[in-house]
């Protein structure tokens, strides 16, 4: 019986066990986060509205006033005929300006042309305008030697034409030694020294005069140099009132011995690339317009730096590649030209 008593109590205790509610702590209470709203971006609006203004650019060393103020009302003019919003920047160097450009915050430029070799060979800018100056859009560079030094003209200062091509005209330069301008001279050394290279005529060390007076001075004088070049089409140093002062009679001494085409172009208006089209023919037609007004080109001419503008028209960028070639072929970097 006692036996029996104590199976019964250690059942019950057992049932009474496995019968308990398990006990639950419960953890800390947390909030949930709630999913962030979508934002909206803003649609820029497009450049030459009134919140984003195209940009004019213009370089000026000294910070002129004079130029400050005729890019200030450039801009005002070109609002006014294209109907966009046009503010100006003056730089004090063109290689400001070109930052400004890779950073989109210049979209109109007056570019030289080695710059604008630069800026559209990294697909920066595309020429919008083409300037004439001194009644050309182009010019040219001219080889010069003295009359006593027996190398042969072919060129004919009445026809206005060579009479020979550059291969035949420029080998008689082989080996011997030129006078350029400066490195960085487009028309005394860019050009002239390029064509050399195009046509393989190695020549002898150089001598640079700093201006292409002293390039006529140093052949007349002779022993410096036995050719030079300097620039042609659009002028001629040798006829300029400070050399012929001292030698009147430098054209007959320093003939031309050969004369290139135009194939330098001139200052120029470019756009930055990427521009919408519809904003660049606006443009371009308020430029148009602009030069028809009887102040159009006294405002351009001023706001170019004091370059006299004689007229303008829609450029092209194709008229830039002869000089490609040609800088090309010398082996040179634009980037080192910057400001040319």
């Amino acid at each position: 019986m006692l036996y029996a008593l104590l199976v019964l109590a250690f059942s019950l205790a057992l049932s009474g066990c496995l019968s308990a509610t398990p006990t639950i702590t419960p953890g800390p209470l947390t909030t949930p986060t709630p999913s962030p709203e979508p934002t909206l971006t803003p649609t820029p609006k497009p450049v030459g509205d009134p919140t984003n203004p195209l940009v004019l650019g213009a370089v000026s060393e000294n910070s002129s006033p004079e130029v400050t103020d005729a890019n200030n009302l450039l801009a005002d003019r070109l609002s006014q005929y294209s109907g966009l919003t046009v503010k100006s920047r003056i730089f004090t160097s063109y290689q400001s300006l070109i930052d400004e450009m890779l950073g989109r915050r210049v979209h109109v430029a007056w570019l030289p042309p080695m710059t604008y070799l630069y800026a559209s060979q990294f697909g920066l800018a595309e020429v919008a305008i083409q300037v004439n100056h001194f009644g050309v859009y182009k010019y040219g560079s001219q080889f010069l030697a003295n009359v006593s030094s027996g190398i042969v003209p072919y060129y004919d200062p009445i026809s206005g034409f060579n009479s020979a091509d550059a291969p035949t005209a420029l080998a008689q330069f082989a080996g011997k030694r030129p006078c350029w301008v400066e490195p960085g001279s487009v028309s005394g050394y860019i050009v002239p020294a390029g064509i050399l290279a195009l046509n393989g005529i190695q020549t002898g060390e150089a001598a640079f005069t700093q201006s292409h007076a002293g390039v006529v001075r140093a052949l007349y004088v002779k022993g410096v140099c036995e050719f030079g070049a300097t620039f042609s089409i659009s002028g001629d140093p040798r006829t300029a009132s400070a050399v012929l002062e001292d030698l009147p009679d430098a054209i007959e001494r320093i003939p031309v011995i050969w004369r290139t085409d135009a194939i330098i172009p001139n200052l120029n208006i470019a756009f930055i690339a990427g521009m919408p089209e519809d904003r660049a023919k606006a443009l371009t037609a308020a430029y148009l317009q602009l030069a028809r007004q009887e102040d159009g080109l006294p405002l351009l001419s001023l706001a170019a730096g004091n370059y006299q503008i004689d007229a303008i028209k829609p450029g092209d960028d194709a008229e830039y590649n002869p000089l490609r070639d040609i800088v090309a072929a010398l082996g040179i970097d634009p980037r080192d030209l910057i400001g040319k």
